[in-house]
C-alpha cells in the first residue's frame, strides 16, 4: 500500500468548477490515511526548482551566516532554527528526543489584516511578527521563497475547495475562514550525519501536524513514514513533480473525526545516512480567529466542542520547541 496519487487535471484556478471524481477520490484518501499525493497541481517548475535552490543555498552557508538571521527568541516563529532545535514527539505530549535538522521558518508575507497594535492577542500579533532574511548573502533568497510561498497559498486555496465538494459541501464554504491565514512555510535541512544518531533520535520525530493542511515538496530523498490503521510505518514514495498532502489536526476536528491528521515521521536511511535532505512543506491554516465547527452528517453530534483555529496552532507549536542548553541536544554534524 502506498499513498493514494491524484491528478487534479490542472483545473487549480479558485473558483473553477472541481471535478467530481477527484473529489471522491480525495476523500476516500482522506479517509483512509489522510495524505494523498498530487499532480496536475498548476505549481510552475521553475518556481519549485528556484525554492528548492534557494534554500540549499542558505543551508551551506557558514553557520555564522546562518545564525545572523537566526530566531532572536525561544518561541520566535520565523527565521533559522539551528540543528537540533526541535522535538516534534513533543507535539503529542511525550519526552521526544530532539530531531535531525536545522530549519528556516517565514511567516505571511503580506500585510496583516490588521495593525499589529490593535491585535489584543501577543499569539496573534506573533504569527504576523517579522520575517527576518539573509539578505546581505544570499539577495536572490526573499524572491524565490515569496514566489513560492504565494504558490502555496493559492494552491492550498485550491485544496480546500476540492475538500468542500469531497464533503458535500459548496465550493466556497471554506473561502471566509482562510482568506486572512496566517500560514508558514518551512525549508527543513536534514543534514548528512558523521555519527550515529542516539537511541530512538529521527530526522523528524512522529508527530501530527497542526492545521488545515501541508502541501509538502521533497528532493526525492527517501525517510517520509506515515503510520497506517494497523499501526505500520509506510514509506511515502515521492513522485515526480508531485506534492504530498496531508491533513492536520484542525481538519480532522472541523470533519468531525470523518478525516484523518495521522502520525508521520521523517527516519535516517539504515543504509546511508550520510546523505542529506531537503523538503519545503507549507502549513495552511485557517483565520486566527476562525471558530471551528465539526462538520456533522445526519444525525451525527459533534465529537469536539468549538475552537478558534490560532490558539488551537499555538499550543501545538509551543510544545516542539527546545531551549539552548538542554541535555538532549545534540551537536550539528561536522562539515
Amino acid at each position: 500500500m502506498n499513498v493514494a496519487l491524484v491528478d487534479l487535471g490542472g483545473h487549480v484556478d479558485p473558483g473553477s468548477p472541481v471535478d467530481r471524481e477527484v473529489a471522491r477520490a480525495v476523500d476516500a484518501a482522506c479517509r483512509e490515511l489522510g495524505f494523498v499525493r498530487i499532480v496536475g497541481h498548476g505549481v510552475p517548475a521553475d518556481v519549485r526548482r528556484d525554492a528548492m535552490r534557494a534554500a540549499l543555498d542558505f543551508f551551506d552557508l557558514p553557520i555564522e551566516a546562518r545564525l545572523a538571521v537566526a530566531m532572536p527568541e525561544v518561541g520566535y516563529p520565523y527565521g533559522y532554527n539551528p540543528f537540533s532545535a526541535e522535538a516534534l514527539e513533543r507535539s503529542l505530549g511525550t519526552a521526544g528526543v530532539v530531531d535531525l535538522k536545522e530549519t528556516f521558518n517565514i511567516g505571511p508575507i503580506d500585510p496583516p489584516p490588521r495593525p499589529l497594535a490593535e491585535m489584543s492577542d501577543p499569539d496573534e500579533r506573533a504569527v504576523y511578527a517579522s520575517n527576518r532574511w539573509p539578505d546581505q548573502h544570499l539577495p536572490d533568497f526573499r524572491p524565490a521563497l515569496e514566489r513560492y510561498y504565494r504558490a502555496m497559498a493559492g494552491l492550498s486555496a485550491r485544496l480546500m475547495e476540492v475538500f468542500a465538494v469531497a464533503l458535500g459541501l459548496p465550493v466556497d464554504h471554506f473561502a471566509g475562514l482562510i482568506d486572512r491565514h496566517g500560514s508558514a512555510l518551512r525549508l527543513a535541512h536534514y543534514p548528512a550525519l558523521d555519527r550515529p544518531p542516539l537511541p530512538g533520535q529521527l530526522r523528524a520525530g512522529a508527530h501530527t501536524d497542526y492545521g488545515t493542511l501541508t502541501v509538502l515538496a521533497t528532493d526525492g530523498e527517501p525517510g517520509l513514514q506515515v503510520r497506517d490503521r494497523a499501526g505500520t510505518w509506510l514509506d511515502v514514495e515521492p513522485v515526480v513533480d508531485g506534492f504530498v498532502v496531508n491533513l492536520g489536526d484542525l481538519m480532522e476536528r472541523w470533519t468531525n473525526d470523518r478525516w484523518r491528521s495521522t502520525m508521520h515521521r521523517v527516519v535516517v536511511p539504515e543504509d546511508d545516512p550520510g546523505r542529506r535532505r531537503l523538503s519545503l512543506p507549507f502549513f495552511h491554516n485557517a483565520n486566527w480567529d476562525a471558530r471551528i465547527e465539526c462538520l456533522t452528517g445526519p444525525g451525527e453530534s459533534p465529537r469536539h466542542p468549538p475552537v478558534l483555529a490560532g490558539a488551537h496552532l499555538m499550543s501545538k507549536f509551543r510544545s516542539t520547541v527546545t531551549e539552548p542548553g538542554r541535555p538532549d541536544r545534540h551537536d550539528p554534524p561536522v562539515a
